[in-house]
């Protein structure tokens, strides 16, 4: 039987993934008394500058984990976009957010530099897998990458969340979650049962 991927509601997918976005940059951390409110990307800056952060195995740990996030999307939005007619706005949007993941220019005078090198390698990953599902055909593989991704991303936002709130409680900064990652981890739960319900309609009729 034959199965193609543009059974999957793709529209759907796609607003999911704005969704995602969109919840990325809502503030993640809310001081209650100050006016400090960070995004999961200014957040993943500002724990990069902890110390304890540089002897955590990767280093930068939590950094990782909430910069993560991107990349999921980014491969995401190849697997969604990997059948349908308008792959040159898909690559333009996937370009986009690579270029956003990437490091100041200081980078290079300065390659030793853990932060830099784990903004420039997310970015690159971004960029060259994400490019790579917009040509992949087999729309099992595609399914399960779907389905796969959104835990992935889910399991690494919430354990990226919980070492930064542990930064905080070292430091005594009584801080609050933002709106952000409840939007966030939403639309990976969208973006996971849409994708189960599409690949179970797509399994053989016994």
């Amino acid at each position: 039987m034959s199965r193609n991927i543009s059974r999957t509601p793709t529209t759907l997918l796609l607003i999911l993934l704005i969704g995602a976005v969109t919840g990325y940059l809502l503030p993640w951390a809310v001081a209650p008394s100050g006016p400090m409110t960070l995004n999961a990307f200014d957040l993943a800056e500002w724990i990069s500058l902890h110390p304890s952060q540089h002897h955590t195995s990767p280093p930068l740990q939590a950094t990782l984990l909430l910069r993560l996030q991107l990349l999921i999307v980014c491969l995401m939005f190849g697997a969604v976009s990997a059948n349908i007619r308008w792959k040159l706005f898909a690559a333009l949007v996937i370009v986009a957010l690579a270029l956003a993941q990437l490091p100041p220019p200081e980078y290079v005078l300065d390659p030793g530099n853990l932060n830099y090198r784990q903004q420039f390698v997310l970015a690159l990953a971004s960029l060259l897998a994400s490019l790579l599902l917009l040509r992949v055909r087999r729309a099992q593989l595609l399914s399960a990458i779907l389905v796969a991704l959104p835990c992935a991303g889910a399991v690494s936002a919430i354990a990226g969340i919980s070492q930064a709130y542990d930064v905080f409680a070292t430091l005594q900064a009584g801080t609050a979650i933002g709106l952000g990652i409840w939007i966030h981890l939403a639309s990976y739960a969208g973006l996971f049962a849409v994708a189960v319900i599409s690949r179970f309609k797509r399994l053989p009729q016994s």
